[in-house]
């Protein structure tokens, strides 16, 4: 079974999608000097990376091209020009080392067909003869024996075939949650955990998300993916550009999903409507937001100016959804905070406007006039964010008002970051006079490694914000991390967040 669905996950993959995987592969194969390479001048390869013989310990420079799907006829003598080049080029890395032996290697998550198999056993002897680089096609099979079986690779060992197979099977039956992809990936986690095996199995996790239309949990399990190469010291090298290359990916994707549906502002509310719209809505909105944003931040670090503008687009106007602005438990803070830090790089009154509609939601959600109860905690399943805020409306209803926010923390941390002092101080003095205790978390994090919850990580009941003029000049909590790499680790995270770094990120030039 375990090999049906690795064969599954290979055949529906995209070439972008692999490269975690690849990395992941080569290093549990022996290779290393691992560089992943695509792109414009990639000189006819995806990765460049050595390994020495096992048996005679010649050490040889491997030369990758990676496809997805099967190579016809057709295929083959588009990507043979490809391994031509890299018989003879030596551009594309300071590591390629052009002294020693080379091999050429054709990867394909699928395989040769039709005429291609015996076209492509002419042309290794055509390479024999000239003396040049050896010739290497791994092939749908190669890959599917080699991730199941290499332990440090693949999904190799009873216990990791268990627990990622009922994953897939919670995911095709449509019952995972976000909560519990987070929980799953801390496997992927120091001390005990593998970057490499959490490229293969976020992979198969993210596809299997795919073809079940939940993006926005593809999305969440590609953070998982940031978290573990980030954390993981052993973590291949490139691993952390390919994790970030896939949540990339998956942002491409929502955002092409939502652009049609965003420009009237009711569209993607009758795209929604059920008997839970109030609540599915504005889940959808505040994923998707969260995803924009994210997208926004790596097509900039990318330097692809076209990405970013469609980026901008698309969040500027899920802004506008009333949903985005309407975060419907403390699970969704970390979308406000995302939305509100990237909106202001390109539009710092929108970025206000937006937060001042977040502000109003929350102090209406804890409003007894409005029979608000508070919005959910990290800790309370869906059932119960859903209830918290319909319940008020309803008679019935048995939930206890909930006090404590971590909502009200970013909120009132965002209007610092923006500067709003009238702003800042309204909404402080209505959090005081509504009774919302403002909480976080916090955490070592060079032990927690990010995660939601643990032995690492405690609770800040109470935070206290001063009145703007009494704030001093103390620095802001700052991640031990690049500030991109503290957006995708808050985002994977969701519990909490440091302000230190959105002034970075607000100030990068979009030009």
């Amino acid at each position: 079974m375990l090999q049906d669905v690795v064969g599954t996950f290979l055949d529906t993959l995209t070439e972008r999608e692999f490269d975690g995987p690849l990395l992941a592969l080569l290093a549990a194969r022996g290779f290393t000097d691992v560089h992943f390479i695509h792109g414009q001048f990639e000189f006819g390869k995806d990765v460049v990376a050595k390994r020495a013989d096992p048996e005679t310990g010649l050490v040889r420079q491997y030369l990758i091209q990676s496809k997805a799907g099967d190579l016809g006829s057709a295929e083959w003598r588009a990507v043979r020009p490809q391994l031509e080049e890299c018989e003879y080029n030596t551009l594309g890395h300071q590591s390629f080392d052009k002294d020693l032996p080379r091999v050429a290697v054709l990867v394909t998550t699928g395989r040769l067909k039709g005429s291609a198999p015996s076209d492509a056993a002419e042309y290794r002897k055509s390479v024999e003869r000239r003396g040049l680089a050896d010739l290497e096609i791994w092939e749908r099979s190669d890959l599917v024996d080699w991730f199941c079986k290499e332990p440090t690779a693949g999904v190799a060992g009873a216990d990791v075939e268990v627990q990622l197979l009922s994953m897939v099977t919670s995911i095709l039956d449509r019952g995972v949650t976000d909560s519990r992809i987070e929980k799953y990936t801390r496997r992927w986690l120091p001390p005990v955990g593998n970057a490499k095996r959490a490229a293969v199995e976020a992979a198969i996790l993210v596809n299997a998300l795919t073809r079940v239309r939940r993006l926005d949990l593809a999305v969440s399990v590609a953070l998982q993916l940031v978290r573990a190469a980030c954390q993981d010291p052993a973590a291949p090298t490139g691993l952390v550009e390919a994790a970030h290359r896939l949540v990339l990916l998956m942002a491409k994707q929502v955002r092409e999903q939502l652009v049609p549906l965003l420009e009237d502002p009711l569209d993607l509310a009758r795209h929604t409507m059920s008997q839970m719209a109030i609540f599915t809505y504005p889940v959808i909105c505040c994923r998707a937001s969260e995803a924009i944003a994210l997208g926004l931040a790596l097509a900039r670090a990318e330097g692809d100016k076209d990405e970013a503008a469609a980026f901008e687009e698309a969040l500027a106007a899920l802004a506008e959804q009333p949903g985005t602005s309407r975060p419907p438990s403390d699970l969704f803070t970390t979308s406000v905070i995302l939305t509100t830090v990237m909106l202001s790089t390109f539009g710092h009154d929108d970025a206000v406007e937006y937060l001042r509609r977040v502000a109003g939601w929350l102090l209406d959600r804890h409003d007894d006039d409005f029979s608000g109860l508070g919005l959910a905690s990290l800790a309370e399943d869906e059932a119960t964010s859903a209830s918290r805020v319909l319940g008020g409306m309803l008679e019935s209803t048995t939930i206890d008002r909930r006090s404590s926010s971590y909502l009200a923390t970013a909120v009132l941390d965002l209007a610092v970051f923006l500067g709003e002092e009238s702003f800042y101080e309204r909404v402080r003095e209505n959090v005081e006079a509504l009774r919302i205790v403002p909480e976080t978390m916090n955490a070592d994090e060079a032990k927690a490694h990010w995660v939601r919850g643990g032995n690492d990580v405690w609770p800040q009941p109470r935070v206290d914000f001063a009145p703007w003029a009494d704030q001093g000049t103390a620095p802001l909590a700052t991640a031990n991390t690049d500030p991109l790499s503290a957006l995708l680790l808050t985002a994977a995270c969701r519990s909490r967040h440091y302000p230190g770094g959105w002034g970075y990120l607000a100030e990068t030039d979009k030009h």
